[in-house]
């Protein structure tokens, strides 16, 4: 690898070789070492280095396979890849948009000509079902045919003359270089959404995934630097090394990356409690901060509810996934006067919920089955546990336990499984009240009406706030008096489609769009240029 601009070779001790590449070949496999740890991608080589810790990269299905391991990379790799991204921000921010914008169309092209590849991969690593990998890869081309026209549509304004002698404009601008951290639950439509909109703005990039999917963010990696290299190739423009870096790792590696001064802009996706000290943390040192970070979401079952649409929505929204998205419903606040027959069919739909590896034949027919729901694994060990460890408590705390599934025989006992779970009876005092599960466990509340189901919502944090009324009086009314940014009115709550507006705020998130053109405008600064000059005067 090159010394970053200005430095010398890496310091006494430090072992680091290169590992190049041709970029114009596109080539989606995995980049390790020959001690089987993956590479980060730093000023435009793979790089293999002596690095201090790493996590196994386990089957989520089965943690005894193995297929590599993450390494925790260094503040000095983060500040290599920072100092290539700055370096290369030089010369990108100069680029055309209509280079960007047919790169960007040249990206989405290979996506799709991958798409078995990529939903296979997801499935594998991540360990969700092949129908929801499907959905996440839709998601990631939507998003992309969304964001690649604004490398040409990026537009400024101008102003009226106020004053004579004085013109005025405002344009838009690249902000600089950008770190961007994602999650493990999108490996593919949430990094390709935030990257790409950075890139095509005319950031530069330096970006930490999630370190329990880094086959995933590798194969990103490489098609981005692809579709550039082929571009550029075909344009015959040399590019700098450095656009996109990737650096893998947990909290000592996005620490250091979110401390780095040449970063202007940080997007984060995550848990909420990394999110905000992210924030906390950043917004101190005077960057722009986007976060996504979710909470609590609900789906309201009004009085004059479709019972059956209702249940199977609450069973789809919590199962979906495995309960591992920021949309993913939590709590089912039902009318008093149904709650009964609301519980009593919930609890009839919860044995067609089924446990197994993601790409088993039994979760893809319970995928197609429409009295059947998959949940696959959760993602990690790590996960698996918290969230067992919060339902106990919210048992201890009060909580009745009103379904929990049995584990099919013959799953792998190292398996990340968590049985889809029903809990009622969680107040203020219990865990589940104020703390995202993230995975299949739900609650069932009964409320008196439509008023005490809006002020909890609106009392607590979340993204997603759904009802279920053939009222249609009942369904403006709350879609008018709930604060949430996502509202579903006869649906499930989760699901996104690419081209709208979604994001969390009022403490879910910082209220930036993530999946429509508006995307790009986190990474943009708007500058206002004053030019004075000798007015011509008029013709008599």
């Amino acid at each position: 690898m090159r010394p970053p601009p200005g430095e010398g070779n890496e310091s006494e001790g430090e072992k680091m070789t290169t590992v190049s590449t041709n970029p114009t070949t596109l080539d989606l496999t995995a980049r390790k070492t020959s001690a089987e740890v993956y590479m980060p991608y730093i000023g435009g080589e793979w790089i293999d280095g002596d690095w201090q810790q790493t996590y196994d990269n386990c089957d989520p299905a089965n943690r005894s396979v193995t297929w590599g391991k993450i390494p925790e990379c260094s503040p000095q790799d983060v500040a290599e890849a920072t100092a290539h991204a700055n370096s290369a921000f030089n010369t990108w921010r100069f680029s055309t948009g209509d280079f960007r914008t047919k790169a960007a169309y040249r990206l989405t092209g290979m996506l799709k000509e991958n798409e078995d590849f990529f939903v296979a991969l997801m499935t594998k690593e991540m360990g969700k079902s092949f129908f929801d990998s499907r959905l996440d890869f839709i998601e990631a081309v939507g998003v992309c045919e969304a964001v690649a026209p604004q490398g040409t549509s990026i537009k400024g304004v101008t102003y009226q003359k106020l004053t004579p002698g004085l013109s005025m404009e405002s344009r838009l601008a690249p902000r600089g270089v950008a770190a961007i951290i994602t999650p493990f639950n999108f490996p593919l439509a949430i990094p390709l959404a935030q990257v790409l909109s950075a890139i095509i703005s005319g950031c530069t990039v330096v970006w930490k995934p999630s370190h329990l999917v880094p086959e995933c963010s590798q194969a990103i990696c490489a098609l981005i630097e692809c579709a550039l290299a082929q571009e550029a190739e075909e344009t015959g423009l040399e590019l700098p090394a450095g656009i996109l870096n990737l650096v893998h790792g947990d909290a000592q590696t996005g620490d250091a990356l979110i401390r780095e001064p040449a970063v202007q802009t940080i997007s984060f996706t995550g848990s909420k409690t990394v999110g905000d000290r992210v924030d906390s943390t950043a917004s101190g040192l005077g960057k722009r901060v986007m976060k996504e970070v979710a909470g609590i979401n609900f789906f309201y079952v009004h009085e004059d509810a479709d019972i059956e649409r209702a249940a199977r929505n609450f069973v789809y929204g919590k199962t979906i996934t495995s309960g591992q998205r920021c949309s993913s419903i939590q709590e089912a606040l039902v009318d008093s006067k149904v709650a009964p027959e609301f519980t009593a069919r919930v609890l009839e739909l919860a044995p067609g919920v089924v446990h197994g590896p993601g790409g088993s034949e039994e979760i893809t027919a319970a995928d197609t089955d429409a009295d059947s729901w998959s949940c696959p694994p959760l993602v990690s060990e790590e996960q698996r546990d918290r969230l067992a460890a919060l339902v106990e408590s919210s048992i201890e705390h009060g909580a009745e336990l009103l379904y929990q599934a049995q584990l099919p025989d013959g799953l792998p006992q190292n398996g990340n499984y968590f049985p889809f779970t029903l809990l009622t009876g969680v107040d203020e005092n219990n865990p589940l009240y104020s703390q995202e599960a993230f995975g299949p466990a739900g609650v069932i509340r009964a409320v008196e009406d439509m008023r005490e189901a809006i002020e909890l919502i609106n009392s607590r944090i979340g993204i997603v706030a759904c009802i279920d009324s053939r009222d249609k009086s009942a369904t403006e009314n709350f879609i008018e008096q709930v604060l949430r940014t996502r509202i579903d009115d006869g649906r499930h709550g989760t699901g996104c489609f690419f081209g709208t507006k979604f994001g969390g705020d009022r403490g879910a998130g910082s209220g930036n769009p993530a999946l429509d053109e508006d995307m790009v405008n986190g990474y943009l600064i708007w500058k206002t240029i004053y030019r004075s000059y000798d007015e011509l005067p008029p013709a008599n």
